[in-house]
């Protein structure tokens, strides 16, 4: 037997770089969802859409309640929705591809295996950082500015990346479990749910008070609350404070869950 043959079956995966495997894994899924009718809507039509009926049906009263223009609140809560949204749809595509089998062959190919969830998750990232893009350009007609400069403005897009990172980790995890499908598409009804309850919609004093704190510290407040102080003013520290400890802590809770989970899947299918 040569010394080529007598090799273990994953020397070859070092051949290939992390860092290489993860970008053309994720530049690979960005054209697939670029052609996929369902991704493209619910991340970038669906927000885009909503936005603008949000401006037009309560735009006014909001920024009549003292919240400031109603713009900035709009636009945090809009982006992070497509976020949310656009992970259920690649959610969706995932079990797809562990139920035709694509999963388990890209898992036999010699790259890092790694590679596959650490490329998801750059490409899910990318997606949010393109669709919160589209909707700053939407926006500028109704009257969104970078009113603190365009380095803060460019950090508010990345506070919504950031939050795709700990969504997308939640949704891989649960998306890869044997009843996978029922599970992410029930999960859009708690996605529902919370774009009614948060500080975009309505400033939270407008919630009654024992809401309040619920509304206050569910996981899209600080966000929206810090991608408007970066865009309009306000307080920035102590809100983007907590939208990190939201991703870390959802990063640390289902991140172990979905490399196991996709591992599990791939192998399976």
């Amino acid at each position: 037997m040569s010394q080529a043959q007598a090799a273990p079956p994953d020397v070859h995966r070092r051949r290939v770089g992390l860092g290489t495997q993860s970008a053309v894994h994720a530049i690979a899924l960005l054209r697939a969802w670029s052609r996929d009718p369902a991704v493209v809507v619910q991340a970038v039509v669906f927000p885009a859409f909503l936005l603008v009926m949000f401006q037009l049906v309560l735009g006014e009263t909001v920024t009549a309640m003292g919240g400031g223009d109603s713009v900035y609140g709009n636009v945090g809560l809009v982006a992070l929705v497509g976020t949310m949204f656009g992970t259920i749809s690649t959610g969706l595509s995932l079990t797809a591809e562990r139920e035709s089998g694509l999963l388990g062959r890209l898992w036999t190919l010699p790259v890092p295996r790694i590679g596959f969830i650490t490329g998801r998750m750059l490409a899910e990232i990318a997606r949010t950082g393109i669709g919160t893009i589209v909707l700053f350009v939407v926006a500028i007609p109704m009257g969104f500015r970078f009113e603190q400069g365009v380095a803060l403005g460019v950090a508010a897009i990345g506070v919504a990346m950031l939050c795709s990172l700990g969504w997308a980790v939640l949704v891989v995890a649960l998306a890869t479990v044997s009843s996978g499908k029922q599970i992410v598409t029930h999960l859009g009804a708690l996605f529902l749910l919370m774009l009614f309850f948060n500080s975009g919609f309505v400033p939270v004093t407008e919630y009654p008070g024992w809401l309040q704190p619920v509304v206050r510290y569910q996981p899209m407040s600080p966000a929206i609350d810090t991608m408007s102080g970066l865009t309009a003013g306000g307080a920035i520290a102590a809100p983007l404070a907590l939208t990190l400890l939201w991703v870390a802590g959802m990063t640390a809770v289902f991140g172990g869950l979905a490399v196991r989970g996709y591992r599990r899947a791939a192998e399976n299918s």
